[in-house]
């Protein structure tokens, strides 16, 4: 019976996806007994000489180890469950002593790795570490898959074997996440006046989140909501693509009405959705699609593409367009903008739809999962 549980994760607070989903799943299944030990990797016990002689070839080896770790120390324990697919290049190096379970969020950078114009690689280290954690991954008694489109991945393109791999969603904290009031501070801080309509997308400006075609469709929106404002919401993980994207805006004519919001507290960003009259997301590729849920949570009703799992996570509570059309998409926004009712039904269906994916349910689908695959063992 699984009765200790190691939750392997990268060092860092509930500030960060993988944080909560690791605070989530200690909460979640406290009901069930189980003891829980947090874990982070370590750096290996190599030489300093070592460290110095990579650190010269321009890689920053302790980074890239913390990432994709190669290293260590596990307490006894009944169950490993790995947090992040990144982490599984440990099962290559030094795997847990017992049965490993990992959490597959997206395997996306490997699957556009021969992309040019998607690749989130940046260096040759980017690429090799990546590819172990995706050799680490067979490795693995069971995995848990964030959405049936990521599973499928996985089968596609590692081929790995669909029995031992589990499609457990993942589940928002509904009390955080919620329709609520806008204080008239948070407006005066951000400079967003009310009576404006506010496009939103949340994350970073990968390629793959498909910013541009958002940008294009903004441009033909425009025209018809000429005080619209679209807010881009997210750190800077690209920094050259974050630069493309502002020049893009520039030169579409969208300077005065976009906004782009790279530091925002993550106590801010449930506000941010119920300010917005509509959430926009036009990825390409998304392993889960979290902004899309968290926005129907807070009744915000939510436009994304008809692309890898964003489909599954929406169902019928959005509306769903082709990434690759920018006329398409503007024509959605140009209708849900001029149709105050279809917004209200849409938060409606958004709300309802959220409901389904609760923290509680992310626990008991994992739980049932650990136990199916190992409850009978000894």
């Amino acid at each position: 019976m699984v009765k200790t549980v190691v939750l392997l994760a990268k060092p860092g607070g509930p500030t960060t996806g993988v944080g909560r989903y690791v605070a989530a799943l200690q909460q979640g299944l406290q009901p069930q007994a189980v003891t829980f030990v947090r874990l982070a990797p370590t750096i290996p016990p190599l030489p300093t000489a070592c460290y110095t002689w990579l650190q010269g070839l321009n890689l920053d080896v302790r980074t890239f180890l913390t990432n994709y770790p190669v290293w260590a120390a596990y307490p006894p324990a009944d169950l490993y469950h790995i947090t992040s697919q990144n982490l599984a290049s440990l099962l290559l190096f030094r795997r847990p002593p017992g049965r490993v379970v990992i959490t597959v969020h997206d395997i996306i950078p490997y699957i556009v790795r021969k992309n040019p114009h998607l690749s989130g690689y940046r260096t040759w280290a980017d690429r090799f570490f990546d590819r172990l954690a995706m050799l680490g991954l067979a490795r693995a008694d069971l995995l848990l898959a964030d959405s049936t489109y990521t599973k499928q991945t996985l089968i596609d393109h590692l081929g790995l074997n669909p029995t031992k791999i589990k499609v457990v969603f993942i589940g928002i904290d509904q009390t955080r996440f919620c329709p609520q009031a806008i204080p008239a501070d948070f407006r005066e801080r951000y400079g967003l006046p009310a009576g404006r309509p506010y496009l939103l997308f949340v994350g970073s400006e990968d390629p793959r989140k498909n910013l541009g075609t958002l940008l294009e469709a903004f441009a033909l929106l425009l025209p018809r909501f000429p005080n619209a404002i679209l807010i881009k919401a997210g750190a800077v993980h690209f920094r050259e693509q974050a630069t493309k994207l502002r020049h893009q805006a520039q030169a579409l004519g969208l300077a005065a009405n976009v906004i782009f919001l790279e530091h925002l507290p993550d106590e801010d960003i449930p506000i941010l959705y119920n300010l917005a009259d509509l959430l926009v997301l036009p990825s390409l590729l998304e392993g889960f699609g979290l902004p899309a849920l968290e926005a129907m949570a807070c009744g915000t009703p939510v436009i994304a593409a008809n692309a890898s799992s964003l489909p599954e996570i929406v169902g019928e509570a959005g509306i769903l367009f082709d990434p690759h059309k920018p006329a398409a998409l503007a024509t959605v926004l140009e209708q849900l903008l001029g149709d105050p009712e279809k917004q209200r039904l849409l938060s409606l269906a958004g709300l309802a739809r959220a409901q389904t994916f609760t923290l509680a349910h992310q626990a008991n689908q994992t739980w049932a999962a650990y136990t199916e695959a190992f409850g009978s063992e000894s």
